[in-house]
């Protein structure tokens, strides 16, 4: 009878021996989906350590971390990841339990929520809550732009610049005989919102969708941020843009207008061009015709061979009298 009850604690209290995965008293640490390496082995003791306190007789005190020191136990196993330039807030405080669960969870990596609801609980939901966001937010991709420990770019970033842009969007579109400067400058975020706006394209200010706009400076407004809206606004003009014949603005012929104005995008491509000026080759039209564009630009001016009026030119210095 005794033989069978030492037997029956050994068999109840497995933990007594060393190298088991329950820990006697504990659960079961490695039920989910994801276990730690040294939980799913056994090895209780890779992390914790006993000391001359009887255990379970004290609950606190009898087994301490190797290492009190936060990520410093953690560093002994996984490479650190707190040496560039920018650190994750709680990768830097040593608090890698922020976003890891220690034993086990049904999300990879040990992660205590999947996608962005991880990042949701410390970063402000709301304020991604957008009417286009951007598709990596939508789909809880967070990590698709975004490192989770540490980068060498600023908001740790994957990548720098437009660079980052590029491994998603065809670079081909950003090459030209002329480029927008934000474009060349890698500044896509001068015109684009990176998680999300109230605009079509991610765009950060209103800007007209369609082919034909009435003429209001509030429906330019991602433009007039960098260029003046004289461009636009007035007849007559002298330095404030080479899109003249003698002192007439063209840009207010072509954009001003009550009910058909041109937006922008009807001539120039936003991002770069095979022409100069961002003249774009072809442009949509109507249903499914594509307008060709033929620009010519010389010292003095330019010619315009378009699909919708006939070839005009002009001249900045000696205007031109077109038919």
């Amino acid at each position: 009878m005794g033989l069978f009850a030492v037997m029956l604690v050994l068999k109840e209290r497995p933990a007594q021996a060393a190298g088991t995965m329950n820990c006697g008293c504990h659960p079961n640490k490695a039920s989910k989906t994801f276990a730690h390496q040294p939980v799913k082995d056994g090895e209780c003791t890779s992390c914790h350590k006993a000391t001359e306190l009887k255990h379970p007789k004290f609950k606190k005190g009898a087994f301490t971390l190797t290492d009190n020191g936060k990520a410093g136990l953690c560093n002994e196993c996984h490479e650190r990841k707190d040496t560039k330039k920018f650190v994750h807030g709680p990768v830097g405080s040593g608090d890698c339990l922020e976003c890891h669960d220690v034993h086990q969870s049904d999300n990879k990596y040990q992660l205590k929520e999947a996608g962005a609801a991880l990042c949701f609980m410390c970063h402000e939901k709301a304020s991604f809550d957008r009417k286009f966001p951007h598709p990596p937010i939508s789909e809880g991709k967070c990590l698709g732009c975004h490192d989770p420990h540490q980068s060498d770019n600023k908001y740790m970033l994957k990548g720098a610049g437009s660079s980052l842009c590029m491994k998603c969007h065809d670079k081909a579109m950003f090459t030209g005989k002329s480029t927008h400067a934000p474009v060349a400058a890698g500044e896509c975020a001068s015109c684009h919102a990176t998680h999300g706006t109230q605009y079509p394209k991610l765009l950060k200010k209103s800007f007209p969708e369609d082919f034909y706009a009435s003429f209001d400076k509030s429906q330019y407004e991602l433009c007039f941020n960098c260029h003046s809206a004289t461009l636009a606004d007035d007849q007559r003009t002298g330095a404030e843009t080479n899109f003249r014949n003698g002192m007439f603005n063209l840009h207010f012929v072509h954009v001003n207008k009550a009910s058909k104005g041109r937006s922008c995008k009807v001539c120039h491509d936003p991002h770069a061009s095979s022409q100069p000026k961002l003249i774009s080759d072809k442009i949509s039209g109507f249903g499914r015709w594509r307008i060709p564009i033929r620009y010519t630009k010389n010292e003095v001016g330019g010619t315009c061979v378009v699909g919708c009026h006939k070839p005009k030119s002009y001249d900045r210095n000696d205007p031109v009298i077109n038919p």
